[in-house]
């Protein structure tokens, strides 16, 4: 069971890389709903490409920790023991989010990413990290 919720987390974290890829080598779909926006139409900010790339490198550093925790890939050390916390609480964390923009309590809701993060970036965020949870305790 352990492995297939790893398995789980790793296909779902390399879809995410994948998507930021895409978008820090120029690509445009989706971006619109990518980013919270105060007015519906002016993001909060403009990620630019090494920033977009850091996330999507951050993402592959997850899939390696996950691996790693269940003996997919061979690997142990202080990387592995404390970044299988710092994943559950990063997701957890950001499910509830900062109450403005993101996360389950924010009050901006009404813009294109206010309702796709309500609908599926949050409940996605929760679910990875108590996904994360369930393999650090299994």
């Amino acid at each position: 069971m352990k492995t297939t919720l790893a398995i789980i987390l790793i296909i779902i974290f390399l879809a995410i890389a994948a998507i930021h890829f895409y978008w820090a080598f120029g690509g445009r779909k989706w971006a619109n709903l990518a980013l919270p926006t105060a007015d519906g139409s002016t993001p909060i900010f403009k990620p630019r490409m090494l920033e977009t790339l850091v996330v999507a490198i951050g993402f592959l550093g997850f899939v390696y920790i996950i691996a790693c925790e269940v003996n997919i890939l061979n690997h142990s050390g202080l990387l592995i023991k404390y970044g299988s916390w710092v994943i559950p609480i990063v997701f957890v964390i950001r499910s509830i989010g900062e109450f403005k923009y993101v996360g389950f309590f924010k009050k901006i809701k009404n813009t294109d990413f206010g309702q796709m993060d309500s609908k599926y970036y949050s409940p996605l965020c929760l679910v990875v990290g108590i996904i994360a949870l369930i393999i650090k305790f299994l």
